[in-house]
């Protein structure tokens, strides 16, 4: 094993930041499988289309899924369904890495900071229009979060995946959205997109704040990139998976293109991951019983 091609599910849209890891990783893991690992892209349904697909596979170690925190930890509060439980049904191979989201706007539009953003929002509640990748995930959770610590109330417009939300931004649809380093270094090299603020406590641009300094709790706004295998899988199959992982940590031409790419390679194994995954979710649940009142899907 393998001694065939692996098909490695993402749920997500073309051009968004977990897409573009995936083409990253993909293309170097090869060199320590033996085989390809070749992306099956299934959007739709908040993810629940490419997971429901994943969880029903052969336990083999020929099909695995590329997820994230909010699909495989959160969603089992917020899509409640009677085919899978990922906690269940699922097990981490590598935790790829971590990313901060930030607010952006076009450097051609309203908005020079947050703060003009802010008052825009007070100013018109519910009027001020922001684009996400789909219910209760990467883009959707932080814009909840602050709207709860900060009382503001936008109008959320939905897209399948961050691409297209990004491009509707763009294209002016909407007023502000939310993306990963990876989708818009080029467009802030391009003086096209302006970043407002940036997830974590620490600034990670010059003259941007982070999310603490306007007001959000330190842990909003992160995604947690992982590789998952059916339960089920045999154990030295799960392993050769890992030390695969493992061992492309020291690629540094893989390195390199997720550097490239604006994303950074905060590995954890499999097994470490395990434990989190059950910490994160029952944060999650607290997350989704404390907002469950007030929330608004529009």
């Amino acid at each position: 094993y393998p001694d065939k091609p692996i098909t490695l599910i993402t749920p997500f849209a073309a051009g968004g930041s977990s897409d573009l890891t995936a083409r990253v990783f993909t293309t170097y893991l090869s060199q320590y499988l033996g085989q390809p690992m070749l992306i099956k892209l299934v959007p739709g349904q908040a993810g629940q289309k490419g997971t429901l697909e994943a969880t029903q596979a052969t336990p083999d170690g020929y099909t695995l899924i590329f997820n994230d925190n909010f699909r495989d930890q959160l969603h089992q509060y917020t899509f409640l369904n009677d085919y899978y439980d990922t906690l269940e049904d699922l097990v981490a191979v590598a935790r790829i890495n971590y990313g901060q989201i930030a607010i952006i706007v076009r450097s051609d539009g309203l908005y020079q900071t947050w703060a003009d953003l802010e008052a825009d929002a007070r100013a018109r509640p519910g009027q001020v229009l922001f684009s996400h990748s789909g219910l209760w995930a990467a883009l959707f959770v932080p814009a909840q979060q602050i709207m709860r610590a900060l009382d503001l109330r936008f109008r959320m417009v939905p897209y399948r995946g961050g691409g297209p939300a990004k491009a509707a931004l763009m294209a002016g649809d909407v007023s502000f959205s939310m993306a990963f380093p990876a989708t818009i270094a080029a467009d802030i090299e391009a003086n096209t997109v302006r970043v407002l603020a940036t997830a974590g406590t620490e600034r990670t641009l010059e003259g941007v704040p982070s999310f603490v300094e306007i007001g959000l709790p330190p842990n909003a706004g992160y995604i947690h990139r992982i590789v998952l295998a059916p339960r089920g899988i045999p154990e030295d199959r799960l392993a050769v998976l890992r030390n695969a992982f493992a061992d492309l940590q020291a690629n540094e031409d893989y390195q390199a293109a997720m550097r490239q790419l604006g994303e950074n390679t905060a590995y954890l194994d499999g097994a470490e991951y395990e434990a989190d995954r059950i910490e994160h979710s029952l944060e999650f649940r607290d997350l989704v019983e404390a907002i469950a009142g007030t929330l608004r899907l529009q």
